[in-house]
Order: structure tokens, then C-alpha cells, then sequence
């Protein structure tokens, strides 16, 4: 259920250079039942959000598209990521790309909206053309009336600049500085929580959006704790007691698992495909998350992402995508258990929605100095909050 909420303008603010000094995070270092928080202006400022656009999601990878979404050899899909024009393409050959999505000429937006059947890429301003692997192709006029080429003129040297991408299964991440360390090595910690699932086999089903009304870091940190779960949540509390997760925090790996956290049964309806090589009574459920904005929920027969985009520091657009086993994700039969799980999985976001956004509002008081950890629960949303910290401190 997409839910469309109002934007509460932050009052708290910092003058000056927005990014983080020493003095605002020294406590935050400190063994987590002791520590403080990040300063509120991290959550509310205008000018800390842009700043971690550049600090932040720039310099570190991203989840940003989905290969499902381009399956098609001449498919491109526009996206603004960090505040970045970026753009996707399905080679001829069937290969993805990621491109800076501005012509080069003059620095025209290239492609303005979702396209399909596409044999290149021609600019609206000047008709300068690129093919779907970002090679220059055609100046109209450049030498002259009618002469597409001039004197000194190397296309090989003005074609599209080229976006480091990692495509992960249907997940394309990017590192728009192109400086962050290879993607298998950012995420070693992450990739061996979910490798006993085989997600050669996930067919993807639904994507459902959502915004929240709060700061990105707090919708984040809201599902890396389960201390909430029996003041927010009526389902889930039940079948997946706070208590009983296992708190992961290692580098850029971030969630918690619990063995058994699924319900006995999602429905009536028939069993959907599980993932191969799995034991018959397997029931855990991984709540995992990739800093900075990929999370992904796993179980024996489904998986989803979630991916935050923030829009200011008041606004976070969220998109889940849902996957199941093999024909599990389209077949007919399937389609009651696969609502079932669906249903489960939104009411339990939406709960949280007024929960996050009151957070949000809270530090917009001068009286919100930081926050406090719980130092047996809250360890992952107090590692989370220092590697924001480890990106934003000057």
C-alpha cells in the first residue's frame, strides 16, 4: 500500500560548513551503551543532506537500478541518484551500462525519460548521437554546414562518461566518485549472509514505493533495531519475538537474523517453490542491509529490497521489489501465497511510518542532543550511525 505523506520542513539547522567536526561525534565513539549520537542537524539540515550527496552516496556503492527493468537489448531508464543524472542501457549484446546521462557537448540532459527499441541515444539540443555503449557517433554541422566532423575532432574522446556499475543479480549498484574499492571486496560481510540463496533463481514479482515523511538515517536505523517491535508491530512481534535476533554489524554489513521468524503458514494456499539445497524446515529470516541505502529481507521461499532514496533531509522515497523461487514469482497457482507474504510484509512497513516520522520531528527540537544506544539491541543502529560519521567528519 504506497502511502503518500506530508513533508515537515526541518527546524534545525547549522550554519557554516555542514559537515561533521570532531567535537559532534566524539561520544559517539564510545562503547555503545555509553555513546551519543549524531547531532540532530544531521537529520534535519539542508546543507548536511547535500553534503552527503557529494561525502556519502557518492563515494560508496549504491543501489541505484534493476536489471528488470531494462531486459531488452535498446531499453534505457534515466535515474537521479546523489543528486546525479545517470542512465541505463541494454547493449545489443544484452550487457548493461551506466552512463552520466549529459550529453557532451554542452551538458544537455541526454535522455529525459524511460525509452525502449532505442538504436542510439541523439541529443535534443544539437543532435550530437551516441550508440547504447556510449560512443559518439554523429556531430551534425561540426565542421561546417553540412560537415558532421571538423579538423581535430576525435570522437573517440567525447563520448558519454562511463558510471562505475556492479550489476549483483537483478540489483545494479554504482559508485559515481569511482574511487570506492571494488564492490566483492565493500561487500565481503554482506554476500556470505545471503549465499546459501540461490539467486540465479529469484523471478522478480512486484515493486511497491513508498514516502516517508523522515530522514532517510532514521528509516534505516528503525530497521536495523528490533527493540520497537512490541510497541509498533502486531504480527511480526509474534512470530518474530525482539529478543530472539542476532545483531549484525560488521564493516559495511549491517542487520540482524532470527532462525525461526516466518509464520507457521503464510496462507492456505499452496506451498511456494523453495530455494534449492535448502533444509525442508528452514524458517529463518535475514534482515540484512548494505550501507548506505540497499537492505534486503530473505527467507526460505521469497526475497525483497528495499532501497532508500533520500530527497532532502525530511524526505525518504522507498522502493521494495519482491522476488520469488523460479515460477514461484509468476505462476498462477502461486498468487495467493505470494499476496500472502506481500500483505505481510507492507502492513508491517507501513506500522513503523508514523513511528520513523515522529523521530524526525523530534529532532527538530533543540532539546535532541543525540541519541542514547540500548548496549544489548541497538549495537547495529550505533555502527550504522558511525559510518555515517566515518564519511561526513572533516
Amino acid at each position: 500500500m504506497a502511502r503518500k505523506t506530508p513533508y515537515h520542513a526541518p527546524a534545525t539547522t547549522k550554519s557554516g560548513d555542514a559537515m561533521l567536526k570532531n567535537d559532534d561525534v566524539e561520544d559517539l565513539y564510545l562503547p555503545t551503551a555509553q555513546a551519543r549520537g549524531l547531532p540532530a542537524f544531521a537529520y534535519t539540515c539542508e546543507d548536511f543532506a547535500r553534503e552527503e550527496q557529494r561525502n556519502l552516496f557518492a563515494k560508496t556503492w549504491m543501489c541505484a537500478g534493476y536489471a528488470h527493468e531494462t531486459p531488452n537489448p535498446g531499453d534505457v531508464l534515466p535515474r537521479t541518484v546523489a543528486g546525479v543524472p545517470i542512465l541505463f542501457t541494454r547493449t545489443k549484446s544484452g550487457e548493461m551500462r551506466c552512463f552520466h546521462n549529459i550529453c557532451t557537448h554542452r551538458g544537455t540532459v541526454l535522455v529525459p525519460g524511460e525509452a525502449s527499441g532505442q538504436q542510439a541515444l541523439r541529443c535534443r539540443y544539437h543532435g550530437w548521437t551516441f550508440d547504447l555503449e556510449g560512443n559518439l557517433r554523429a556531430t551534425p554541422h561540426w565542421g561546417g554546414h553540412n560537415q558532421p566532423s571538423a579538423e581535430g575532432m576525435d570522437k573517440s574522446c567525447h563520448g558519454l562518461k562511463q558510471v562505475r556499475m556492479h550489476q549483483w543479480h537483478d540489483w545494479l549498484f554504482i559508485n559515481i566518485d569511482g574511487n570506492a574499492e571494488p564492490f566483492e571486496d565493500y561487500a565481503a560481510t554482506f554476500l556470505p549472509h545471503v549465499a546459501e540463496y540461490d539467486l540465479e533463481q529469484a523471478t522478480w514479482c512486484k515493486t511497491m514505493p513508498y514516502e516517508i515523511a523522515a530522514n532517510w538515517k532514521l528509516v534505516v536505523e528503525n530497521y536495523l533495531e528490533t527493540l520497537h517491535l512490541n510497541f509498533v508491530h502486531t504480527l511480526l512481534a509474534e512470530v518474530a519475538p525482539f529478543e530472539q535476533h542476532a545483531v549484525v554489524a560488521d564493516k559495511a554489513c549491517l542487520g540482524t537474523i532470527i532462525d525461526v521468524g516466518l509464520p507457521d503458514a503464510w496462507s492456505d494456499a499452496e506451498a511456494l517453490p523453495r530455494w534449492p539445497g535448502l533444509d525442508a524446515d528452514n524458517r529463518t529470516a535475514k534482515n540484512m542491509a548494505l550501507f548506505p541505502n540497499f537492505k534486503f529481507v530473505a527467507g526460505p521461499d521469497h526475497c525483497a529490497s528495499m532501497v532508500e532514496f533520500a530527497e532532502g533531509p525530511g524526505v525518504s522515497r522507498q522502493r521494495w521489489d519482491f522476488y520469488f523461487v523460479g515460477e514461484g514469482g509468476t505462476a498462477e497457482r502461486c498468487k495467493k501465497a505470494r499476496d500472502a507474504i506481500i500483505h505481510f510484509y507492507d502492513t508491517t512497513n507501513v506500522e513503523d511510518f508514523e513511528a520513523v516520522e515522529a523521530i524526525h520531528q523530534g529532532h527538530t527540537s533543540p532539546a535532541m542532543t543525540g541519541a542514547r544506544f540500548n548496549g544489548i539491541w541497538e549495537g547495529g543502529v550505533h555502527h550504522f550511525q558511525k559510518l555515517v560519521a566515518d564519511r561526513m567528519t572533516v
